[in-house]
Order: C-alpha cells, then sequence, then structure tokens
C-alpha cells in the first residue's frame, strides 16, 4: 500500500522550529523546500478523524505545549504535570506517526498499524514473527478503532517508558512525522544501554533512559536521531535558515525516495567497532545498524 502522506506535526511542536511564525518544510518527491507560515498553514488531519479521537489527541498535544517553555529554559524546574506531559506526548508523537495513524483517504489501517509501541527500546523492531498477524489484524479493522485503542493505552505507555528523563541543548535538530526514536549504543561486545529519543526544539532534545546520559554520549545521540527522523519521515521541518534539510536532508532524500520502514517500533544500533557487530546481525541489509 506504500507510505501514506498525510503526515501530522503538531503545531505546539512545529512552534519550537519558527522565527517570525515562519519554518521551512521539505515533503518526498518535492523538488525544493518552501516557507511556512504557521498562523496560516501546518501540516494538517483531513478526511476520515474521529471528533472524539482528535480531542483526546489535542489535549495531549495542549499540556506539551504548556510543558514546553519550562522544559526549554535551562535554569527552569519543570513540574511532575511537565514531565508527564512529554512522556505522554512523547508515545503520542510516536502514534500519530502516518503508518501507524493510515492514510486519510483509506478507512482501515495500514500494514503496522496495530504494532503497539514497546515500552522498553531496546526490544524495538525485535516482533517480526508476529508483523503478518499485526498486518492483518490492521487492515481488516477501522482504523479509527485502532487509534481509540493505542489512545486508551497511551497513559500506560507514557508510565512505561524509561524512568530517567533529561533535556539536552545542542543542535541543530531536525523536526519530521516520524519524530521518537530508540537508539542503542554499544560501547563494546557485551556493554550496552538504550534509550528513546525526541528533538524538542531546534536546539534541544528530550531523552527517556535506565540511567543519565554524558555530554559525550549527547552528542552522539543527536546525530543519529537527526539521520533516523530524516530517513523515517515523509514531511520534515526546519528552521526559516533551513540548516539540516540544506546540509543533509536534500541530498539523502535524491537517492532515498521512500521513508524507511512502516511505522513498526524499530531501535538504531550503534557500533563503535564494526568488529564487535555480531555475524548474525551481519548478513542481510540492516538499515538499523550504524558504525560511529
Amino acid at each position: 500500500m506504500g507510505q501514506p502522506y498525510d503526515h501530522f506535526i503538531s503545531r505546539a511542536h512545529m512552534r519550537q522550529w519558527a522565527k517570525g511564525n515562519r519554518v521551512t518544510v521539505l515533503r518526498r518527491q518535492a523538488e525544493k523546500p518552501k516557507p511556512l507560515d504557521i498562523g496560516k498553514a501546518i501540516a494538517a488531519e483531513q478526511g476520515l478523524n474521529s471528533p472524539s479521537n482528535e480531542a483526546e489527541y489535542g489535549k495531549i498535544e495542549n499540556a506539551f505545549a504548556r510543558a514546553l517553555p519550562r522544559l526549554l529554559k535551562p535554569f527552569s524546574t519543570p513540574t511532575d504535570l511537565d514531565w508527564q506531559a512529554v512522556r505522554k506526548y512523547a508515545v503520542l508523537s510516536h502514534d500519530r506517526y502516518p503508518a501507524l495513524r493510515g492514510s486519510a483517504a483509506n478507512e482501515n489501517g495500514l500494514p503496522g498499524g496495530n504494532a503497539m509501541m514497546v515500552p522498553n527500546p531496546a526490544h524495538w523492531g525485535g516482533a517480526i514473527n508476529a508483523l503478518s498477524h499485526l498486518d492483518h489484524l490492521a487492515t481488516s479493522m477501522d482504523r479509527e478503532q485502532l487509534k481509540a485503542m493505542r489512545l486508551q493505552s497511551l497513559p500506560i505507555f507514557a508510565q512505561s517508558l524509561p524512568p530517567m528523563t533529561q533535556v539536552f541543548h545542542g543542535g541543530p535538530m531536525l523536526l519530521g512525522d516520524a519524530n521518537i526514536h530508540a537508539i542503542t549504543l554499544h560501547a563494546n561486545a557485551n556493554r550496552s544501554w538504550s534509550c528513546i529519543a525526541m528533538p524538542l526544539s531546534s536546539n534541544s532534545i528530550v531523552l527517556f533512559g535506565d540511567r543519565l546520559f554524558e555530554k559525550e554520549e549527547v552528542r552522539e545521540i543527536e546525530q543519529f536521531l537527526r539521520m533516523k527522523v530524516a530517513m523515517d519521515s515523509t514531511v520534515v521541518i526546519d528552521t526559516p535558515e533551513a540548516p539540516v534539510i540544506n546540509g543533509l536532508v536534500m541530498d539523502m532524500w535524491r537517492n532515498q525516495h521512500q521513508a524507511s520502514g512502516m511505522g513498526a517500533p524499530q531501535a538504531i544500533h550503534v557500533w563503535r567497532r564494526s568488529g564487535d557487530i555480531p555475524d548474525s546481525l551481519r548478513d542481510g541489509d540492516r538499515s538499523d545498524i550504524s558504525t560511529s
């Protein structure tokens, strides 16, 4: 069925890249990026959406918008409600990925559309044997029913994300409709750690992990998060100057015409030495493996 292009990026999230209420947008198959005035047009929903589902999505997005100012100020102290809001939005950001939502031109879910987000990122992409069953269920059920099921489970998944939440300032970062990713760093053949990463603004990211991360590790995570957002998205948002679109995305998309994957959660594995990659993972073309 291919990738749908009825992408979604919340207005509150997009505004963090804006200057003068304007951002730069690039869509796959487009010849060049275009400016966008957020007040007049956004990457919009259309078609077959349930008003009740959209209202629930809106509540989560509004809570995230209220929390963002405190999350982004280096010396502010976010409240427990702020951290809860960003955790729920992180799960929602995954849930709104087009391949999970289904197309606005199709009232059924797409393959992968019923693949619930696994809280432990070390397991993302590990349920390959179940995908055929999930594909059948997703394409035979009404897409709004699938969305309602995921909304019911969203608070549980938000609580089940790795416990440590950190915001780091750096960048530049890219915003896309495939916005939350699991990254596993392998220090050697026997030692690794995983996190869930999401860009918050053009110069900040949020990480969910089982431990606190060092600045050197965060710089590495930022690099691979930019790459993963670019690879998997159907549309990307940058600041008006568009440094990441002009410096990375356009060259990548000239050779990669379709977004990677079908929206099911996957982890990108980053190995410091190619010799540490297990032989079982070397077979075939594995786009989720990289070396730093």
